[in-house]
């Protein structure tokens, strides 16, 4: 009688054994690594048994629904719509290091996405219309393979990555009703032609490359807080430069600088410029480089042009010329005191077809007579009318006051619109504090007050800047003839002699 009781209870034993393992191992028989896969990814992805998979003979597992084999391997493996309910383990369907394509959309799979780093091969991944969550996959950056990727009708959240810009096989990237936060990556791969990232929570501006630029405002649409260009939608007023001039604790600004106004004895909050890339590509070093490189030859060639003056004038100083007994005429006093400002230097004519050579006017600039300092900003005497026109007409405080407009970015700095209380119309340019550091004050002084003088009709006067601690602020005429990219790509046709 003892021995059926202990019969019993190991029979027992072994059954509750069976019960009680959820996910069945697989990987210790000796079924093929493909079939494995697919069982293990059965076990807990199908809960309610739609797949029916069953292993009879060797390779019958290249039969089962939506798998497609090639010399015995799984290459597709599309189960769209299936009703599949459960969650996506890991150590599952990565076992198959051949696969190509991967659906699994339309059905009610949920959880986080497991590491997909192992399918080096994968080209078409589509996991929309699911449940899934979590974050972004990480492991999908590594698939550099992947030319459709499908995440779209899914609970993701946080910021899409901006390492996805390193996929550059990209195609498709549909990415829409999902809750991803934050700013758009740079997208700029050439092969992309199909984008959806709407119904977000994006925010910020959109890059404006020339990727991005060919879509439309409906692959952006329902995220209230992105703006820009591509979807004509105005940025807010206030720019990350532009602060409020009543604000003089650094932890008040957005990013958390300030810089002693000059001559002014007041605090004026300046938000530092700080790049948002974690990395940059070789073509990214290149074009740095190279734009430095044309800056250092640009400034050598204005000093040469200055020395060429100063030395002229030098050489006009010493020729001797016999007094008059008749004293000159007011009219010719007033034209010498004015030769006395101005200086000519011969520049070619690209738009004339003959050797003709125009004058372009140098404005030297003595100390006893430069433009006093205003509000802090100080005036230069460049463009026609020597910029007295705006010259007093604003202070820094004021300047800081005015409604910005983001025009674009560039490789030194950052350009906006700003539009003070009485209307008038300004373009500032602030330089990237990083970039121009090796610029000492005194040269960066120097070289404005050059660039200031310069009087030219193919020039933009510069009529006024700033430096403080590391901020530089160039002001110009604003020119509302749109940018270069637009003048050179026939977006808006303005008359060749139009200034830029």
């Amino acid at each position: 009688m003892s021995l059926k009781l202990f019969l019993f209870f190991l029979l027992l034993l072994h059954v509750s054994a069976g019960f009680s393992s959820s996910e069945p191992n697989y990987f210790n028989s000796l079924l093929p690594s493909d079939a494995v896969a697919l069982l293990s990814f059965k076990s807990t992805a199908d809960l309610d048994n739609k797949l029916l998979y069953s292993l009879t003979e060797r390779y019958d597992y290249c039969q089962w629904r939506g798998v497609k084999c090639a010399q015995g391997r799984v290459v597709r493996l599309v189960l769209s719509g299936v009703g599949l309910r459960g969650y996506f383990s890991s150590a599952t369907l990565s076992r198959l290091d051949q696969l190509r394509v991967l659906s699994l959309e339309n059905n009610s799979l949920f959880g986080p996405i497991p590491d997909l780093s192992a399918l080096v091969n994968l080209k078409s991944l589509f996991l929309s219309r699911n449940e899934f969550s979590g974050a972004f996959p990480p492991s999908i950056l590594s698939l550099h393979r992947l030319m459709i990727l499908s995440l779209s009708y899914n609970n993701f959240t946080g910021q899409i990555p901006s390492e996805i810009t390193a996929l550059d096989r990209l195609t498709s990237l549909n990415l829409e009703f999902n809750r991803f936060n934050g700013t758009l990556p740079s997208l700029n791969q050439s092969f992309l032609t199909s984008l959806n990232v709407s119904v977000n929570n994006l925010t910020g501006v959109i890059p404006a490359t020339p990727t991005l630029s060919r879509f439309d405002a409906a692959s952006f649409k329902s995220n209230p807080g992105l703006c820009g260009e591509i979807i004509n939608r105005a940025c807010p007023s206030r720019s990350p430069f532009f602060g409020s001039s009543n604000k003089t604790s650094s932890s008040e600004a957005p990013l958390g600088e300030s810089a002693q106004a000059q001559n002014g004895g007041g605090a004026v909050v300046i938000s530092p410029v700080v790049s948002k890339k974690k990395g940059k590509e070789n073509n990214g070093l290149v074009l740095g480089f190279t734009v430095g490189l044309a800056s250092l030859i640009v400034l050598g060639l204005c000093l040469v042009v200055f020395s060429l003056a100063i030395k002229k004038r030098n050489d006009d100083d010493e020729i001797y010329e016999p007094s008059q007994k008749e004293e000159p005429s007011s009219s010719s006093q007033q034209q010498q005191q004015q030769s006395q400002h101005l200086r000519t230097v011969p520049v070619l004519n690209p738009n004339s077809n003959s050797s003709s050579v125009e004058k372009l006017q140098l404005r030297a600039t003595e100390p006893q007579s430069r433009v006093p300092n205003s509000g802090n900003l100080i005036f230069c005497g460049g463009g026609e009318g020597g910029g007295e026109s705006s010259q007093g007409m604003y202070t820094l405080e004021q300047l800081m006051r005015a409604s910005a407009e983001l025009l674009g970015r560039g490789s030194v700095g950052i350009t906006y619109k700003a539009v003070f209380d009485n209307q008038l119309i300004v373009t500032v340019k602030r330089l990237d504090a990083a970039k121009t550091a090796v610029t000492s004050e005194e040269a960066f002084e120097n070289h404005m007050e050059i660039v200031g003088g310069l009087s030219h009709q193919n020039l933009v006067p510069i009529r006024a800047y700033f430096q403080s601690n590391g901020e530089r602020l160039i002001i110009f005429d604003y020119q509302p003839n749109g940018s270069l990219f637009n003048l050179i790509h026939g977006n808006l046709l303005q008359s060749s002699s139009s200034k830029v």
